[in-house]
């Protein structure tokens, strides 16, 4: 029997190497984040514009590239269908780590989750109990335990798991952030929401989550108070155009924070940044066949461009200013 002749082995080798060289560096296209986007498309085309995916350089470390996605959808889907679950989430909490506090609203679905799972509802309990004993007061005099936009708290879902898959309907891992007081309230001091300092937050958070072998993360639109309404509207905007400010700022501070911890990522492949739909249809959506359908139109795809817009600037390390949006918001995103 004839052997293979060495040029010919060395070629199959080098071609085997090179596609699989090529395979990894492919961002990833069928992780439980891009899946979801994907679903999130097909079910409400007319939010397509509210959707936009970047590719994010290999890090130092890995030569692995990931995505960012950004898109409008619903952190309970994320939650409850076990093919868009994530490793992990950044979900916001308040500045006493009181996880039954009706403040954050989006803490709630979290925990409304972890309470169907009372072994981890009781573990998720000594955790926090844990942390309270490390630190007893948030830094710099601030109220609570952890700072406004750079307090987080990183807990396992449970601890010691050995299995692979989460007991629930929420993923292994969550960083809790805080972007509000226990009773509220946090919305009207729009400087503890600037974008440097909320980049900071996310930063952190993604760094733990990281280093625990996340390698998909959601994060919902922390930090911009949505569910709430301000008491002090200087600028005498709508409460609607205020709520676009907010979630304008909220994009900016969450994207500069992918950005500054992209440099150093060693295990994520992909982050999904999610808009809550439904918070898009209040600000938007109006009854079919209503005269105003097209100006309302145009003002859902202007705030879209925006918002891809601050997604995109964050991402490469630029913050959004007023002047980004024709001179909008100055008050929200020029906060000091």
């Amino acid at each position: 029997m004839l052997s293979p002749r060495p040029q010919a082995c060395a070629l199959l080798s080098a071609t085997v190497f090179a596609l699989t060289a090529a395979a990894a560096a492919q961002p990833p296209s069928t992780g439980p984040v891009a899946a979801m986007f994907a679903a999130e498309q097909k079910r409400d085309a007319a939010r397509a514009a509210s959707f936009e995916t970047v590719d994010l350089p290999a890090s130092k470390a890995v030569a692995f590239p990931a995505r960012a996605h950004l898109g409008a959808g619903d952190l309970e889907r994320a939650f409850d269908r076990s093919e868009f679950r994530p490793d992990a989430a950044i979900v916001p909490t308040n500045t006493d780590l009181v996880i039954s506090a009706p403040q954050p609203a989006t803490q709630r679905v979290l925990i409304d989750r972890v309470r169907r799972q009372p072994a981890v509802l009781r573990d998720l309990e000594e955790q926090v109990a844990m942390r309270r004993k490390e630190t007893a007061a948030a830094p710099g005099g601030e109220p609570g335990l952890l700072p406004i936009g750079l307090g987080t708290f990183v807990a396992q879902l449970p601890r010691g798991s050995s299995s692979g898959r989460s007991p629930g309907a929420f993923p292994k891992s969550v960083c809790l952030i805080a972007t509000d007081y226990a009773k509220g309230g946090a919305i009207d001091r729009r400087e503890l929401f600037a974008q440097d300092r909320l980049r900071k937050g996310i930063e952190a958070c993604l760094t733990a989550l990281d280093a625990g072998g996340a390698q998909s993360i959601v994060v919902p639109l922390v930090g911009a108070a949505s569910s709430e309404t301000q008491s002090n509207d200087a600028m005498f905007e709508g409460q609607r155009v205020l709520m676009e400010c907010r979630l304008l700022n909220a994009t900016a501070g969450i994207a500069l924070g992918i950005h500054d911890f992209s440099a150093n990522r060693r295990s994520v492949r992909e982050i999904g940044l999610v808009q809550w739909d439904r918070e898009i249809d209040r600000m938007f959506k109006v009854p079919a066949g209503s005269r105003a359908a097209q100006s309302a139109l145009a003002a859902y795809r202007t705030y879209a461009e925006q918002v891809t817009g601050a997604f995109r600037r964050g991402l490469s390390g630029e913050k959004t200013t007023s002047s980004d949006i024709s001179g909008s918001c100055n008050a929200i995103l020029n906060a000091q």
